[in-house]
């Protein structure tokens, strides 16, 4: 499949919209109460794992839809840049669904009952299977890891953005993409004619 040279509208949102739910789960999952044996989730936990779930579902149908409609690194930026660039976007990929997915396994092996946005209970992950304690005990430290991959993230988009003013931001941004400047562009050639052919 042809590889486009943007990102198309449903990728912008895809993107935004997980970037918003994360703006809002980071803060929610510091401010809850401490966890500890016994306790039953409040109003808070139910949230924080709602909103886990709908970035699970984001991040899924955003990998697919990346998979089916892949896009070109951008051409003016150096090979090593465009392969960093790569790696990073997977990553974060895949940062995004341990973290849901730790999380989603932390509750289900403590047997709490959950319930999507108060309406539609959760399924249960494997409750009381000492692989799932493993794996949700992972939780935090894939919360960590991702935040620090998004601040990498951020930082380098910044940097195009103010100090490199190449406009590879543009290609996420709301609206139709604007030109990059291209990778050592050749001067034009002017052939001078001899003063007698002038004439």
């Amino acid at each position: 499949m042809p590889k486009q040279l943007h990102y198309g509208t449903t990728a912008k949102v895809f993107h935004w919209l997980i970037v918003a739910l994360l703006v809002v789960q980071y803060p929610l999952g510091w401010f809850m109460p401490d966890i500890h044996r016994g306790m039953t989730p409040g109003d808070a936990m139910t949230l924080h794992i709602s909103f886990g779930m709908a970035i699970l579902a984001l991040i899924v149908l955003r990998f697919f839809w990346r998979i089916t409609h892949p896009v070109a690194p951008e051409g003016s930026l150096p090979a090593w840049q465009q392969l960093i660039s790569e790696a990073v976007h997977w990553l974060l990929y895949a940062l995004v669904f341990a973290t849901t997915m730790t999380g989603w396994l932390f509750a289900s092996q403590r047997g709490w009952s959950i319930s999507l946005y108060f309406a539609v209970p959760l399924p249960e992950l494997a409750e009381g299977s000492t692989l799932a304690t493993s794996i949700g005990k992972w939780h935090g430290t894939m919360e960590w890891s991702l935040l620090l991959m998004i601040g990498a993230h951020v930082a380098a988009a910044m940097a195009h953005m103010f100090i490199f003013r190449d406009r590879i931001m543009q290609r996420m941004l709301p609206g139709k993409p604007m030109g990059v400047r291209t990778k050592n562009p050749k001067p034009a050639v002017v052939v001078m004619k001899p003063a007698r052919d002038r004439v």
